[in-house]
């Protein structure tokens, strides 16, 4: 471990050990006076796992509904599955969800992509600054976790059509409204393979104010590890406080706050991708061209390109010689992919000829990635609450919530790219009442309000001369595959040339570093307005949502080229728009427990960069509000004494979305059947099931570094002679416009199992879990260069619980299965190789009234 990794993990561990040195000798004493009480006797309940949805839940629509009643499909995690299921990041949960499957965001288990679309992240109900890798997320100081696939309710305004992951942090409460009896808390230490070490302490207790009654839960998570991958070492801090007041029967408040500090970094997974690499290993090897002339570390943008104003701004007044663009042929510089005739420019004098030095064949180990010991990522998330809810002698409920999201973020990557994420911020204020209206036979129940919401972003991105084939991960990281990181200041020591109008034209002394190319500052305020009604005539049902919304948006690209030429010349622009969204379901709930339902939603959302910000472009061309469509049809089922929970889902949905890192326009076509089962076969077993078919299809010219392997094979070359750069080109040249295209690293079919187990024994539980995922081949990209094979997923565990004391043993890819997944970008040229078998020790102990 880097000496600065353990320096940053000294403050906050040191207070940590502190906390929980202290809670150790209340615990204690609290352990002395349960001496004198009188023997309790608890009897075990049949869902030992809290698998079933069985707790109603107010998230998906604002309302009260359980899930089984909600016409929409939706997952709910519980606190205690969670711990029994020993789960941890977003990845984890793929195998309880369907609908969900999470590709490779360079390794960082930060957000879910469900019906094939990235999910938002929500925390109470509240969406989230998004995480475009920026860190992993944390579930387990979550009470419960909620999963809903499609379009959000009309409560919550814009977000993804994929869906959202809502995190409802722990409390102290129990029950509902219920504080907990007496103080108490948790300690727990994980170990496990590649010296993964994890600390978590737990304290909630009940208290005081007045008449008031209150109650405090804290929840604490330090890692500090390394991992399968070579040079991957996971570290994070995360304290998480909540705080419940009665100020009277009829007035509560809520607040809390989540903070969050972690340095992980970016693992791309493998390079040089063929198909040889995937099924037998046949891995290319030769090392970068020479092109280190400084003799630094690293290559800066006069090494990696020449700086000319004839390059023109759009391509940052520098002709890349690392990187080549194709178009349409114009007759000359001519090659061809898939049948395509292509130009192709470039800084080599047959520009895609960029031969590796030495070049071979050898293999690679599947723990190796293009990792390089001067990658870095630090990023600070802060996330806080505070809620007022009243409720008045009739019964309605006005509930006041304020929120407000942080993230500072910055990371690099030596394949040549930097991201900086200054203070990103939201502030969102929601007031809303909840009322129930009877009329003859018909029951309203109803919530309406109004919400405020700002969002003021900043996204600065480099990533002109990123490059992936040229390093030999054989071999690791040389000066001449290195591109330099971003800075922000690049022009310290430089003076230009410039023409009669005061343009820099070309550099007269020093030698600027290497600048960010996107550089976009945005503020978007949203006034909202909603309402939702669960209308009910006996066993039929109609639930009708709506929404409008006015935008203000206010957007500037300051960018500045490697000449300190503005990128854009169109300043601060503004506008304002406005949109409405909808949602209308109908169902009917059957005496035998089942409740088929139908549901069609229209709902809007921003187009909006990987930060969520607003692009300066699609403000002036007036393409910054974009809308989707739901449909979807199904059927749940609660019943069997109520051991069985199951939900059979078709949908058909459509979004026009921004993608990648240039934020082309495209629009996604998806449909697809979801199936889930979670049943309590006896007292001792539990089952849970999930399937997934999905189609999805997308249409779009969007940004594309297409595989380097292939292209060398349709033009008469050995995959060495073009690995020294990258090919790329907007889509269309190489499909055709509008080409209609499945979209890549998604698999058509999921299927996952588990069961579980647990039994008393020598006073104690017993328990035990086992279970698979299979996952249908799948391309990499969406120009189906590269075939991943299907694969399959064990994984087990063995816990045992007495008294206070609890152990559990859990073991990851049980029979250490190789497989891929493909990159969220890139996936043309990048796979990520799987985690190898893991085994962790959780070991935990309860104090007071946990």
């Amino acid at each position: 471990m880097s000496t600065e990794k353990k320096v940053l993990m000294k403050p906050l561990a040191s207070a940590v050990m502190l906390a929980l040195g202290g809670l150790t000798l209340s615990g204690g004493a609290i352990a002395q006076e349960e001496t004198q009480l009188e023997e309790v006797v608890v009897t075990a309940k049949g869902d030992y796992f809290s698998i079933l949805p069985d707790q109603p839940t107010d998230s998906a629509f604002g309302l009260n509904m359980s899930l089984v009643d909600t016409p929409r499909s939706v997952s709910e995690v519980r606190e205690d599955l969670i711990s029994k299921f020993a789960l941890r990041s977003v990845d984890d949960l793929v195998r309880l969800t369907p609908g969900a499957f999470t590709s490779s965001f360079f390794g960082i288990k930060g957000a879910m992509d469900i019906r094939g679309e990235p999910a938002d992240n929500y925390f109470r109900g509240f969406r989230r600054v998004a995480n475009p890798g920026a860190f992993n997320t944390i579930v387990r100081g979550a009470e419960r976790l909620e999963i809903l696939r499609g379009p959000v309710s009309p409560l919550y305004g814009t977000g993804s059509v994929g869906g959202q992951l809502n995190y409802i942090p722990k409390s102290a409460k129990v029950e509902g409204n219920k504080y907990i009896s007496g103080p108490g808390g948790s300690i727990g230490v994980t170990l496990g393979s590649y010296d993964q070490q994890i600390i978590t302490g737990e304290f909630a207790m009940p208290f005081t104010l007045g008449d008031s009654e209150g109650g405090f839960q804290l929840f604490v998570e330090v890692e500090d590890s390394e991992s399968y991958f070579e040079l991957y070492e996971p570290s994070s801090e995360l304290v998480q406080a909540a705080f419940d007041i009665d100020i009277s029967d009829a007035t509560k408040l809520e607040f809390g706050v989540q903070y969050q500090e972690t340095d992980s970094i970016q693992v791309p997974g493998w390079t040089r991708v063929t198909q040889e690499l995937i099924d037998d290993g046949t891995y290319i090897t030769g090392a970068a061209p020479f092109r280190n002339v400084n003799g630094g570390i690293d290559l800066r943008p006069n090494e990696s390109g020449f700086i000319s104003s004839a390059a023109g701004i759009g391509i940052n007044d520098s002709f890349s010689g690392v990187g080549t663009f194709c178009v349409p042929d114009l007759g000359f510089n001519q090659a061809t992919y898939n049948g395509v005739a292509l130009t192709c420019f470039g800084g080599n004098d047959t520009p895609w000829v960029s031969p590796l030095a030495n070049p071979g064949v050898g293999s690679i180990d599947h723990d190796d990635t293009f990792i390089d010991p001067e990658d870095y990522a630090d990023t600070t998330a802060i996330t806080a609450y505070f809620d007022v809810t009243h409720e008045f002698d009739n019964e309605m409920v006005w509930k006041n919530q304020f929120f407000y999201d942080y993230l500072d973020h910055t990371k690099y990557q030596s394949w040549g790219f930097t991201a900086l994420y200054p203070d990103a911020k939201i502030y969102e204020f929601r007031s809303s009442l909840n009322f129930t209206w009877e009329t003859g036979n018909l029951t309203f129940d109803n919530v309406v309000g109004a919400n405020f919401r700002r969002e003021d972003l900043e996204k600065n991105h480099a990533f002109f001369d990123e490059t992936f084939d040229f390093r030999d991960m054989t071999v690791g990281a040389t000066p001449d595959d290195r591109i330099a990181p971003a800075v922000e200041d690049p022009f310290v020591g430089v003076t230009f040339e410039t023409d009669e109008n005061g343009n820099n034209t070309g550099i007269a002394s020093g030698d600027p570093g290497r600048n960010y190319n996107e550089s976009q500052i945005s503020v978007v305020d949203n006034l909202g307005f909603f309402f939702l009604s669960n209308i009910s005539y006996g066993n039929l049902n109609l639930l009708l949502g709506a929404r409008y919304d006015e935008f203000e948006i206010e957007s500037e690209e300051v960018a500045v080229t490697l000449l300190q030429n503005p990128f854009s010349d169109l300043g601060k622009v503004t506008d304002s728009d406005d949109s409405t969204s909808f949602n209308a379901s109908l169902s009917y709930n059957f005496e035998s427990g089942f409740v088929p339902y139908i549901t069609y939603a229209e709902a809007a959302s921003l187009s909006a960069n990987q930060l969520g910000g607003i692009i300066p472009s699609s403000v002036d061309a007036g393409l910054w509000l974009q809308d989707s469509e739901l449909t979807e049809i199904g059927v749940k089922f609660s019943g069997l004494d109520d051991r069985v929970y199951a939900a059979l889902t078709y949908y058909d949905q459509e979004k026009v979305e921004r993608a990648g890192q240039t934020n082309a326009i495209v629009s996604v076509f998806s449909e697809g059947y979801e199936l889930e089962v979670r049943g309590v076969v006896t007292d001792n077993l539990s089952l849970i099931a999930t399937a997934t078919h999905t189609d999805t299809t997308e249409i779009g010219n969007t940004f594309v570094v297409i595989n380097g392997a292939e292209f060398a094979a349709q033009n008469g070359l050995e995959a060495w002679e073009v690995y020294g750069g990258r090919i790329s080109g907007d889509r269309d040249t190489f499909t055709g416009a509008g080409t209609e295209l499945d979209r890549g690293g998604l698999p058509d079919n999921i299927v996952s199992v588990a069961a579980s187990w647990n039994q008393e024994l020598f006073s104690g539980d017993l328990t035990a879990s086992l279970g698979f995922t299979w996952v249908d081949d799948t391309y990499t990209d969406a120009l189906q260069a590269i075939k991943l094979p299907d694969y399959t997923v064990w994984t087990g565990s063995v816990g045992y619980v007495y008294d206070r004391f609890s152990a559990l043993l859990q073991v990851n890819n049980l029979t250490d299965e190789e497989y891929y997944t493909s990159a969220d970008l890139f996936d043309s040229v990048v796979v990520k190789p799987s985690e190898g078998r893991t085994v962790s020790v959780t070991l935990s102990y309860a104090l007071g009234d946990f």
